[in-house]
Order: structure tokens, then sequence, then C-alpha cells
């Protein structure tokens, strides 16, 4: 039995529920996600990747969603619409004071900018992620796909099991906003707190990372692709990497550093160029695996970048299956997409996935005839 077994979610997809209703769906909650059947510009790999193991369904548009059947049965409305659609589920909570109600908007219904219109991304603009991400003397980049969007899907599926685990207590629902702008913001916190106790405002730094008075680089490339690091103020990190240069006569004047009586952070930037050009010349010489085996053994806290191939060959996550195969009904093409979130003893292993064509439903639909 799923940790959600027996709990039915319906889902007003437009974009920022989505996600959150595809992790509710992996612990095992039966979840209908509804479109307006006017939605016809939504990205195929946002359908394909946060829809499948849903039932899909369409509606007229405008439709008046008191009188669906389908809420009657619903334990959790997931609604990203407008707030116009929003006053007639709040006059169907108040005939089911279990129903959770759950409602994603751009920005806080409160807030100044509260019936502005929104992407993913102005999103990632205002919420100063790409304020920081990119070269310094470049424009902003926007991270791939739509992580504003996603960031808000992990929020909302927060607020409704925390609703749920309230409503077994107390037996009452809960009506939740989630404001994917604060989501967002969430996630960009280090550049905040850095402001609100210094003052300082982050910028971009491109391959670097900024403690004190240096930047310390990030991505490295070696023999076949590349991998993440940086020289920190961890005397025994640094004294295991240097070691292993050492055996292998390339760590030239880094072997004579005594890592315990220096600051990274305050090293003078032509000082720390130069240390790193060492490195960067053996980390040339390795592979990937190479470097991650090191790193395991000795502790250097070395990451290994994968690509997407890589990814989806991944020994651990395939171990975990992650992956499971979900076939697009509407080409018959199938694709390993990421599944369960995570494993636990009493759960069944995952079953093949499909990506339903939707299905219209009307007012009278009941839920068990989807």
């Amino acid at each position: 039995m799923s940790m959600l077994s027996g709990i039915k979610v319906l889902e007003f997809s437009n974009g920022l529920v989505d996600l959150g209703g595809r992790m509710l769906r992996e612990m095992g909650a039966d979840v209908i996600s509804v479109t307006s059947e006017r939605a016809s510009d939504r990205p195929h790999w946002r359908t394909l990747a946060w829809h499948h193991g849903k039932t899909r369904v369409t509606v007229p548009e405008g439709a008046d969603l008191g009188q669906w059947a389908l809420i009657d049965d619903a334990d959790i409305v997931l609604d990203d619409r407008r707030p116009a659609h929003t006053s007639t589920l709040d006059e169907l909570r108040a005939g089911r004071p279990g129903l959770i109600h759950v409602i994603a908007r751009p920005y806080s219904a409160s807030g100044p900018y509260h019936d502005r219109p929104a992407s993913d991304l102005t999103l990632m603009a205002m919420s100063g992620l790409m304020t920081i991400t990119g070269e310094p003397n470049k424009p902003p980049l926007r991270l791939p796909g739509e992580q504003a969007y996603a960031l808000t899907g992990i929020q909302v599926a927060t607020a409704a099991l925390l609703a749920l685990h309230v409503r077994r207590r107390t037996g009452q629902g809960q009506r939740v906003e989630v404001s994917a702008f604060q989501s967002a913001v969430l996630a960009n916190y280090r550049e905040a707190i850095m402001y609100e106790w210094t003052g300082r405002i982050g910028r971009r730094t491109g391959n670097q990372l900024v403690r004190g008075k240096s930047g310390v680089r990030q991505v490295w490339p070696c023999a076949d692709g590349y991998v993440t690091w940086s020289m920190i103020d961890n005397p025994s990190m640094m004294r295991s990497m240097v070691a292993v240069m050492t055996e292998r006569q390339v760590a030239g004047e880094l072997a004579d550093i005594d890592w315990e009586a220096i600051l990274v952070a305050d090293t003078p930037q032509d000082t720390i160029d130069r240390w790193q050009s060492v490195f960067g010349r053996f980390f040339a010489t390795q592979t990937r695996a190479e470097l991650g085996a090191l790193s395991l053994e000795r502790g250097w806290g070395l990451s290994v970048i994968k690509n997407l191939d890589d990814v989806r060959r991944d020994a651990h996550l395939l171990e975990r299956y992650l992956f499971v195969p979900v076939r697009d009904e509407a080409s018959g093409v199938e694709t390993p997409l990421p599944g369960p979130l995570f494993h636990h003893t009493t759960a069944d292993e995952p079953p093949a996935r499909v990506l339903r064509k939707p299905v219209p439903v009307t007012a009278s639909t009941r839920w068990g005839d989807l």
C-alpha cells in the first residue's frame, strides 16, 4: 500500500500546480488533472514529465466548477487558475469542511503585484535568481526548463501534505495559498540573507564562488568532461588532495603550503589563480570516474558533472528505480522519466506509466467513470 492510497486529488492545471500533483501521484494518490479545452500551449515535455500517471481530462472553457461531481469525491483540490474561480470552491468548502484547497498564484493575493500576469521567465527574474546566474560581463541567464513553476509545485505538494496531516488529526481541511514568486525567492535565500546582514547585493560571478577577498573556481574540465570542486578553508580536504598530487609528482608549490595556517578566502586573487592552475593541470589528466572515485576514497568534496545520458544510465539511480518507462499514448513513443520520489518498505514497486490522451468530462461525470 502506498502512502497516499485512497486519497483523491483534483488538479486544475495551468503550470503552477502540475509538478505538485505529480509528486502526490508518486506517493500513491489518485490524481485527475483538469485542463481547459483552450489550453493548447503547454510545452510537450512538461506534459510528458509532470503528468504521467495522472488521469488527464478536458473541460469546457468557463465551466462552473461548483457543479462538478468530481469535486464531491476529492480530498485535495490543487488550483492555479485566477482568483475569479476561487470563490466557487470557497463556497464548496463551507459545506465540506474536510476539503483541502491549495491555491497557487504568481504573486501573493495580498501583495502589490496580486493582479499582474507572470511567466516562468518573469518569476525567475524577479526572484533574483537570474541576477546571480551567468557570466559577469554577459546578460543574466535563466535556468533550463521551467524552474519557477517546478519550485512552486514543490511548495504546493508540501502544503497539501501538511494540510492532510492536520486533517488526520483534527478532521478539518485547510485553504492554503502558495505564491510562485515567494517559492522562487526561497530558492535564492542566500542573497536575501547576505543583503540583510551585509547590505551587499549579489552579482553574477560566472565560474567563481566568491568568499571574502577572492573567488575560487567551481567547474573544472577533466579528461572526459567536467567536475565541480572548489578550494575552500578545509585543511584536511586540501591536504588530502595535495597528497595524491604529490605522490604523482604534480603538486608543485602546493606541496609546500601549510593549509592550517592560511585562509583561502583572505588569499590574494593572483595567488589563488596560480594555485588553481596547478589543480587544473592535474584534473585535465584524469577522467571523471577517476576523480570521483578518489574523492569518495579521500574526502575531497568533488562531484562529477553528468550529462543527461549519464543520469539515465547511473547505476545508483537505476538501483533505486528512479526512472519508469512512460508511453505517450498519442505517439506510441516510450521514454524513461523520473518516477518515484523515494521508496519505503510497504510501497509496491512502481508500474509502467502511460501518458493518456485527455478525455472530456461534464458536470455529471463521476470520479469512477474516468
